[in-house]
């Protein structure tokens, strides 16, 4: 493994930055021009080489069907989905089916996988700190999207083995900006990180305490970004043609890249112009040979009116963040803008209304996640104590009375560092605000007062409220059944054998109908819950569970022993290290899809739930579906939708061997594990025999090892080395 610094890259979908940090803080490196912003194009050119960046962006408006741009927006995603079949209709580079159902690029004859597009840019930005810095840099932290699923993240994360990277860990970007963001500061404060970039949307809300960063919760969308507002420009661009000449762009590929590529430019001098005025020579030929010029003007005011519907979408997922958070928008202390779109002056207004304060502008949106993510690169290169295991006490959860209103929970809660205490629920934001948001607007009236039970109603209808009391599990035990799938099993602690205890109310008899209430949350006792002894169900108060971590173990479990986790709030009260660790930035993320099992009838199981603090853990139990079934698959999805097809599958895991028994008779423990790195391990286990499988889940359309040093060789031969 290389012994170089541990570099931070920011693989966007327009641009990628590569930074390095060190005890005075992180910096941006530049290239031998003094150029920071490496495009991620990649274009393919006749004579064999493969160019990357500006020189590839350039080729974009000559060689458009070989130029291959913000492919961010498609990795890890199936060639069958709607992204994909959207994209085909706007790229001129030509999209293809894998083998695996992922996407491959054609060119010059030639298909790469996304993750080999990715690839390329992330081996020219490796040559551009190491040229920067003078000595190799063989190991890196990479920011994604805080809304990627798993596959997205994998992906990714393969790019990076194939450029030749150890990538250490996945960060998301919003953490990454609000890292740099918070760096050496002392002050608490929560804050939104607003990510409008180029493809992709996000919105995150962290509470900072000095060395602390803990993601209160995230929200996304994973196509939307400032491609979006250059199409609906060149749209408007198509329709002027159109109506001068009678011929539609669109007809060809190389004239509508070019149409693509002012419509970019023209949204950049409008950031910082009441209006602008271009030519586009020789767009096409009319009768005789003649060449059509597209003259075009274009004003502030109506751009606005363009794109205000894009960035309105934007807030209807800052709501849904918001109302996990349970927070209001007012609430918080300050918003920070990430992405080059968040330039766009419409959007700073809109956001300054949504939050009811201006966001902050002196931070430079298009450096702040790679300025971060070196800051977290420097942290895991720190030496640290070796820590064989990591101590977590659980609280005992207070028990309810089952009632519809809930029962109360303990009082108590326990801050991280100095964190003042989470004020008290306060209703959700003015639904979909966004939607009424005017050019310029005027802040919505407030709610009228709420009280916390109609509240908390409102937020167990929204499927938002996760406590012991409110979860909206439907039940599938009485489901119609079918060959090797789950019944979910609702069990008491007599049914589970003493190895899980259900919390909060009894499940209910009978429920059928999926959209019905049931609790489900589930509670490992003892040492381990899969064959060892766990501590009786009527002495819960309090249980240590211990994590083998070895020595090798992430810093952001090192930095957490013998911490205190409060099982409602998620809150941890940090115990300083000792003098001798060096102080590292303690990052408390969560996972930002929730992540289930497939049952009968294809619905969707879910495990753990999103914007659950990782690292994470959870386990249910299941029953055979069908008589005498001696094989169960256990299908993997994630996401939010009741049914399995709604969601991204993520592969499966086989259990064989169960005895022959009637259905429902017998009894599979599910246990879902998150490290922090975000490797999601699954264990399913016969509770009646035993017999087990544990693997970590090999995803849908993941590139197997050969392939990967197949695919890091040919890049070498490609580029030089």
């Amino acid at each position: 493994m290389s012994s170089g610094p541990v570099i931070g890259i920011d693989l966007g979908t327009t641009n990628s930055v590569v930074a390095v940090a060190d005890p005075q803080g992180a910096r941006v490196l530049a290239d031998g021009d003094g150029v920071t912003l490496t495009p991620s194009v990649v274009s393919f050119h006749p004579s064999g080489d493969v160019l990357v960046g500006a020189s590839a962006k350039e080729r974009r408006l000559l060689d458009a069907k070989n130029t291959v741009y913000s492919v961010k927006r498609l990795i890890g995603r199936p060639f069958s989905s709607y992204e994909v079949k959207h994209a085909q209709e706007r790229f001129a580079f030509e999209l293809s089916e894998g083998p695996s159902g992922g996407v491959l690029v054609a060119a010059r004859g030639e298909t790469y996988t996304l993750s080999e597009i990715s690839a390329f840019v992330l081996r020219h930005v490796r040559k551009v700190a190491e040229q920067a810095l003078g000595e190799e840099c063989g190991r890196a932290v990479v920011t994604v999207p805080a809304n990627f699923n798993e596959l997205q993240r994998s992906a990714t994360k393969a790019a990076g083995r194939v450029a030749g990277l150890d990538v250490l860990r996945i960060v998301n970007e919003p953490t990454a900006a609000a890292l740099a963001y918070g760096y050496n500061k002392t002050s608490t404060e929560r804050v939104a990180v607003y990510d409008f970039g180029g493809g992709t949307f996000d919105i995150t809300i962290l509470q900072l305490a000095g060395d602390v960063f803990e993601v209160l919760a995230t929200a996304g969308d994973t196509f939307l970004g400032g491609d979006d507002v250059d199409t609906v420009i060149a749209d408007h661009m198509i329709g002027r043609f159109l109506e001068a000449h009678r011929y539609d762009v669109r007809q060809d590929v190389q004239a509508y890249e070019r149409l693509r590529a002012a419509a970019e430019w023209a949204k950049v001098q409008l950031s910082n112009k009441p209006d602008i005025q271009l030519c586009v020579e020789e767009l096409a030929y009319g009768d005789g040979g003649a060449a059509l010029n597209l003259d075009y003007a274009l004003t502030r005011q109506q751009l606005e009116h363009m794109s205000q519907p894009l960035i309105a979408r934007t807030f209807d997922v800052c709501e849904d963040a918001m109302k996990a958070a349970g927070l209001r928008p007012t609430q918080l202390d300050n918003v920070i803008l990430v992405g080059g779109s968040t330039r766009i002056p419409l959007l700073q207004r809109m956001v300054a209304e949504y939050f009811g304060r201006e966001p902050q502008v002196d931070i430079d949106p298009d450096l702040v996640v790679a300025q971060g993510a070196a800051l977290h690169a420097r942290s895991l290169s720190v030496p640290a104590r070796k820590a064989p295991f990591a101590k977590v006490s659980l609280k005992k959860v207070a028990q309810s009375s089952g009632a519809a209103g809930g029962g109360d929970l303990d009082d108590e809660v326990t801050n991280v560092g100095d964190r003042p205490p989470l004020p008290p629920l306060p209703p959700p934001p003015v639904v979909r605000a966004a939607r009424k948001a005017t050019l310029p607007g005027q802040a919505p009236p407030p709610p009228p007062p709420m009280s916390l039970d109609s509240v908390a109603d409102e937020l167990a209808d929204d499927d938002l409220l996760d406590a012991p009391t409110r979860t909206r599990e439907p039940s599938y035990a009485e489901q119609p059944t079918r060959g090797g799938a789950l019944d979910f099993q609702p069990s008491s602690t007599e049914d589970a054998s003493g190895l899980l205890m259900q919390i909060g109310r009894q499940a209910e008899e009978g429920l059928e109908s999926p959209d019905q209430e049931r609790s489900s949350l589930m509670m490992e006792l003892g040492e381990d819950a899969f064959g060892h002894d766990s501590v009786p169900a009527d002495d819960v108060s309090h249980v240590d569970v211990d994590l083998d971590l070895g020595s090798q173990a992430p810093a952001v479990l090192r930095a957490a022993l013998d911490e205190e986790v409060d099982t409602v709030t998620g809150a941890i009260a940090v115990v300083p290290p000792p003098e001798t660790v060096p102080q590292a930035p303690l990052l408390l993320d969560v996972t930002p899809l929730s992540l289930g099992v497939e049952t009968v009838d294809g619905y969707c199981e879910r495990i753990i739930r999103r914007n659950s603090a990782i690292p994470a853990g959870q386990t249910k139990m299941f029953t055979t579906a069908r008589d005498r079934q001696e094989t169960v698959v256990v299908r993997i999805c994630q996401g939010e939708d009741r049914r399995v097809a709604e969601n991204q599958l993520l592969g499966e895991v086989v259990l064989d061997g169960l005895r022959p028994a009637a259905r429902g008779k017998v009894q599979i423990a599910v246990r879902f594990m998150i490290d922090a790195d975000g490797t999601l391990q699954v264990r399913a286990q016969d509770v009646g025999t035993g017999q087990q499988q544990q693997i970590a889940i090999k995803l849908i359309g993941e590139l197997p090892e050969e392939q990967i040093t197949e695919l890091r060789e040919r890049h070498e031969a490609k580029l030089g080395g």
